[in-house]
């Protein structure tokens, strides 16, 4: 029988436990380790490639996403949207985003930001590729000496980048026209530039229109080169006939300028970039030359003066020489009537003077107006009524001495329109006819066709027709009579006489007083009878005159 060891003796059969403590290092412990020196080198490398934070403001954030929406430069991601918020007073979206390293030495004051979505302007559809992708924020990176971080977006889309070979222009001009963003900028008819930009004037009374010229064609920019509006369509109706102007279709849809240095000018010296130009209505105004010296003078109207408006030409024969300014209207009390008058401007360099160059302009005038210088209204289009004033000398008026109204501006005498005269000729005409008693030349008209009227019904004046007609009858059977026993008789009567003057020419000597007696008497004889042979042939033709007469026959 086995048995049970007692307690404190060990059995020699146990085997009995050794402890001994081992200092070796845990491969457990490298997994933490390895993780901790990615995360750290991570962060590391995070930290140090982090680019700069910015602040975009915008009207609305439409098309932005946080997370999502990138910032490009030449399609090349340069940034995302990290965050958009509204403004304290809620008038605009701020838009924070973070950029690529190295980002910050283009962040200048002239960098600019703007979102990039499918548009339709000037003729042209951008952005059509953010229908599938999404909107973007473009970018304009421009170096600077000192970087800011907090821009305010543009709302449109620069037409031209600052990398863009080539110079802006500013154009001054009266109205913008059919002019945008966009529009065309044509040399020749080819599109050489872009309108960039426009903006009014401080006082409001011009604007500015910044248009940028791509290189080469910003060197055909001369100091003397004319800008014109090319939009629209310039139609001209002259001597000439009908002109039709226009640069393109798309000019002609949107508006658009053209420039040209005109054939008679000289190119002149280079601009620099920024340089101002006037911007001319047409083509036409560029050839059209500008004076310094500027005339004013007054023309008093009495007719209407419909169809003259502000900027009409003042023409001397046909050439240019002014313009209207002003049209009044007054009323004088001394001579209870309407006055019209209107201001011209006279541009006296217009006129080439030839003797007395030492002349002031205003003696010069005074002597034209004393030999008859007068204005006057005409027409200058039938197809649309518009007037014109003329300056024409007519030396058969009256002298006038020229003089000024009111001390302000020296008058020019003015003649009735040619219109108006003939409207005074006719209603002088008009007024010579009712003075003619028509009504009673009428009346006496009238008497006289009634009074003619009776007497050629009236049964004696019948009665004396039947009577005349019956003598006639018998006038005609009496030359009838005479015609057919008085002629042979007469005929008969002529033979035997000249029978018997041959034989008394050969009885009677030609040298006797007989002779010549009995030659007289037959002469006088043969006329008698060769009268009395013509009145019966007269009466045979005319059988009436033994009646009415020689000179009254019918």
């Amino acid at each position: 029988m086995n048995e049970e060891p007692r307690e404190g003796t060990v059995s020699a059969d146990v085997p009995e436990a050794v402890v001994s403590s081992k200092r070796s290092f845990s491969i457990v412990w490298l997994i933490p380790l390895v993780a901790a020196l990615i995360g750290g080198w991570l962060a590391y490398k995070a930290y140090t490639e982090k680019g700069p934070t910015i602040t975009i403001t915008f009207k609305t954030a439409e098309g932005l996403e946080a997370g999502k929406t990138k910032i490009k430069y030449k399609e090349v991601e340069v940034g995302t949207v990290e965050n958009i918020t509204l403004s304290k007073d809620l008038s605009h979206v701020v838009v924070t985003a973070e950029l690529v390293k190295g980002a910050e030495k283009y962040l200048s004051a002239k960098t600019r930001f703007w979102v990039v979505r499918a548009r339709v302007a000037a003729g042209k559809v951008t952005g059509l590729g953010t229908l599938f992708s999404g909107a973007y924020i473009g970018m304009e990176p421009v170096k600077g000496e000192e970087p800011v971080y907090s821009f305010k977006g543009l709302e449109i889309p620069p037409v031209v980048t600052s990398g863009e070979p080539g110079r802006s222009f500013l154009l001054r001009a009266d109205r913008l026209g059919s002019l945008d963003i966009g529009s065309p900028v044509y040399f020749r008819q080819i599109k050489v530039g872009e309108v960039v930009s426009y903006k009014l004037d401080e006082d409001g009374r011009s604007v500015h229109i910044e248009v940028f010229v791509h290189a080469p064609h910003d060197q055909r920019v001369h100091s003397n080169t004319r800008f014109w509006n090319a939009g629209g369509i310039d139609l001209t109706v002259d001597a000439n006939g009908i002109r039709l102007d226009t640069e393109s279709f798309v000019s002609m849809m949107i508006g658009g300028i053209a420039f040209d240095t005109p054939m008679d000018l000289e190119a002149g010296g280079p601009v620099k970039e920024g340089h101002v130009f006037k911007l001319y209505k047409n083509r036409r105004s560029i050839y059209e030359k500008s004076y310094e010296d500027k005339r004013y003078f007054l023309l008093n109207f009495k007719g209407s003066v419909r169809g003259l408006s502000r900027g009409a030409p003042v023409e001397f024969r046909g050439i240019k020489v002014g313009k209207v300014v002003d049209i009044g209207l007054e009323y004088r009390e001394q001579d209870v009537a309407f006055y019209i008058p209107v201001l011209i401007q006279i541009e006296p360099q217009r006129i080439r003077f030839i003797g007395e160059e030492t002349m002031d302009p205003g003696s010069r005038l005074k002597k034209l107006v004393e030999k008859g210088l007068r204005a006057q209204l005409k027409t200058g289009s039938l197809l649309t009524g518009e007037l014109y004033v003329d300056l024409d000398m007519h030396p058969d008026t009256p002298p006038v001495q020229l003089v000024k109204l009111q001390g302000r501006y020296p008058e020019i005498p003015t003649l009735p329109s040619p219109l108006e005269q003939i409207t005074g000729r006719l209603t002088n005409i008009v007024a010579k006819l009712e003075k003619v008693p028509i009504e009673q030349i009428g009346s006496d008209l009238r008497d006289t066709v009634q009074g003619t009227r009776r007497l050629m019904t009236a049964p004696e004046l019948l009665e004396t027709v039947r009577a005349l007609k019956a003598t006639l009858v018998q006038t005609q059977q009496l030359a009838a009579n005479v015609n057919n026993d008085l002629a042979p008789k007469v005929s008969s009567i002529l033979d035997q006489t000249e029978k018997a003057v041959a034989g008394v020419e050969s009885a009677i000597n030609s040298d006797s007083a007989l002779q010549y007696e009995l030659k007289r008497a037959l002469k006088e004889l043969a006329r008698a009878a060769h009268s009395l042979s013509i009145l019966a042939d007269y009466l045979e033709r005319h059988p009436d005159s033994l009646i009415f007469g020689k000179g009254e026959s019918r």
